[in-house]
């Protein structure tokens, strides 16, 4: 009995003694990340070794909140989901991001994927580093998965969407994922909620591996413009080019240099596919699009991607509107953006009359509405052809009007001296099915007094690259969005709808419900099945969002 009184009290010691060894070593690292932190200077880059801290303000906020205990080593340690951060960091290449932004290799240098846990290196600051280095990837990989990594404000690229709120807590985050034994997930969390994004997500995956099996050097194919049965050296190529991409099947050709109805069939395809007027002609544009290697769209879906990670997640709440300017289309969508209500063709801003990147609430529809003409398409547009065609105001069914409502005659005005410092009018565009905005517009209140319209040029829709407006949007089945929109109002339906569009007189119709628009700008997207859908940089906006985002 008093062997094994002996043996209890001398076991009892043994972990006390162990404890307070671990206990020791803990305190030690705690004292030492709180040293760290405290060396932070103010309105700096903190900087530790060679590694610069992206968000020292997380990390002070983190460890105070805790007492400074580490989180990710113990007791010359590293956690066992160490190695599962830095899968994930590797792995945010396939978001479009760069894995080095989150102390890629300094991380290596001290984790390997074998599950060999000890760091090399005991010294309490060593591990007090090694904590601070995998919370701060961690905060910084969080951070740009779910806010973006690139500061819109400067690319001058007309984004104007509301941006998220930060409605999450980074650390609590962290700590819950580790406590969960599922760090990969906690990070997953931070996606897009748009289930577009983990398509886009496996595209970017498929075009990367596409890259990195590439034996030879991408070479650029191109020529002169081609019709088909016609002959040229460069069809053999471009033949090569359309099988790589899977728009053409390979198939035996009897003349390598003849451009035949085959291959017809397959630039068609791969014009369709990438937004293109698919004539089958291949010119500048399926050129560039056909000399587009695999690494030139790895950084196209990086730029869609941190697109994606900008919008707000309040979209998602019920149906909403959304215009891809790049795709020259609109979606009435819902349940997560993947059921689509209703779709039509649209016709955006030209070049220099850009279509502006924002959301807002649809209020109101206008049936038959009449169109007071934007003092800058006066100045710039309508006073020269007036000067050339006097009869181009009552041909269009134009009014000069004073801003007291007073109907002006035309001849009345010497038009010869007209110019923007001196032209005291508004012009008036009567209802009716001539009138430039059609017989419908739909209403969502902003600044840049841009909406979405019917008009009278309806052979415009035919053609696949439809950039020809002033900024406002033209939809082609105006008739059909209105009767989508008011499906809750029992007053109208599509009769009365089309009537009040005839009718010559304005009627103003209020939405029981706002709905939420966004225009966008996405010049790769992938669809729900995986397909993926590349599109013409119409506004040549991808470069400097590329060049801040990989660089």
């Amino acid at each position: 009995m008093k062997k094994l009184i002996w043996l209890g009290c001398f076991m009892s010691l043994f972990y006390c003694t162990a404890a307070a060894q671990v206990m020791s070593s803990t305190t030690e690292v705690s004292l030492e990340i709180r040293n760290i932190l405290e060396s932070f200077a103010p309105d700096k880059t903190a900087q530790v070794g060679e590694q610069h801290f992206h968000h020292p303000d997380l990390l002070i906020a983190f460890y105070s909140n805790r007492q400074f205990e580490p989180v990710w080593v113990n007791d010359g340690k590293w956690h066992d989901l160490a190695s599962d951060l830095l899968v994930q960091i590797e792995e945010s290449k396939y978001d479009g991001l760069l894995p080095a932004s989150y102390h890629l290799s300094a991380i290596k240098e001290v984790i390997s994927l074998d599950k060999q846990q000890s760091i090399d290196n005991g010294h309490p600051v060593h591990q007090a580093y090694v904590d601070l280095l995998l919370a701060d990837a961690y905060f910084g990989l969080a951070n740009d998965l779910y806010l973006g990594k690139v500061v819109q404000k400067g690319l001058q690229n007309s984004w104007e969407i509301t941006p998220k709120r930060v409605k999450v807590d980074f650390g609590e985050a962290m700590k819950r994922g580790l406590e969960s034994g599922d760090i990969s997930k906690s990070l997953e969390d931070f996606w897009p909620r748009y289930k577009v994004y983990r398509s886009m997500r496996k595209s970017m995956k498929e075009f990367y591996e596409m890259d990195e099996s590439l034996e030879e050097k991408w070479e650029k194919v191109g020529g002169k413009t081609l019709k088909v049965n016609e002959e040229n050296k460069s069809v053999p190529a471009i033949r090569e080019r359309l099988i790589y991409w899977n728009d053409l099947l390979s198939y035996t050709v009897p003349n390598e240099e003849l451009y035949d109805s085959t291959m017809l069939a397959g630039v068609m395809h791969f014009q369709k596919r990438n937004g293109l007027d698919a004539d089958g002609v291949i010119g500048k544009d399926t050129y560039t699009a056909l000399n587009a290697s695999p690494a030139d769209m790895v950084k196209k879906i990086a730029v869609n991607m941190e697109r994606m990670r900008w919008l707000p997640d309040t979209l998602l709440e019920g149906r909403f509107v959304m215009v891809n300017i790049a795709n020259f289309q609109l979606d009435y969508l819902e349940n997560n953006g993947l059921d689509t209500v209703f779709t039509s063709r649209v016709i955006v801003g030209k070049e220099y009359h850009t279509t502006p990147v924002f959301n807002g609430e649809m209020a109101y529809i206008v049936l038959s509405p009449t169109w007071t003409v934007p003092s800058s398409i006066i100045k710039r547009e309508m006073i020269p052809k007036i000067r050339k065609d006097a009869n181009y105001l009552n041909r269009n069914r134009l009014k000069i009007l004073t801003y007291s409502g007073k109907e002006v005659s035309p001849s009345s005005i010497d038009w010869s001296k007209a110019s923007s410092g001196n032209f005291p009018y508004m012009i008036r565009q009567s209802p009716g099915p001539s009138n430039s905005l059609g017989q419908a517009k739909f209403i969502f209140p902003n600044k840049h007094n841009v909406y979405i319209h019917d008009t009278p040029s309806k052979s415009l829709f035919s053609k696949d690259l439809r950039a020809f407006s002033h900024g406002c949007i033209r939809i082609q089945q105006p008739a059909e969005f209105a009767e989508i929109l008011l499906e809750d109002d029992s007053k109208w339906d599509m009769q009365r709808i089309r009537e009040a569009m005839d009718k010559g007189k304005e009627t103003t119709v209020m939405l029981k419900e706002k709905v939420p628009v966004v225009l966008i700008y996405l010049t790769f997207w992938a669809d729900p099945s995986g397909k993926a859908h590349f599109r013409k940089d119409i506004y040549e906006r991808d470069d400097a969002i590329a060049k801040a985002l990989l660089n």
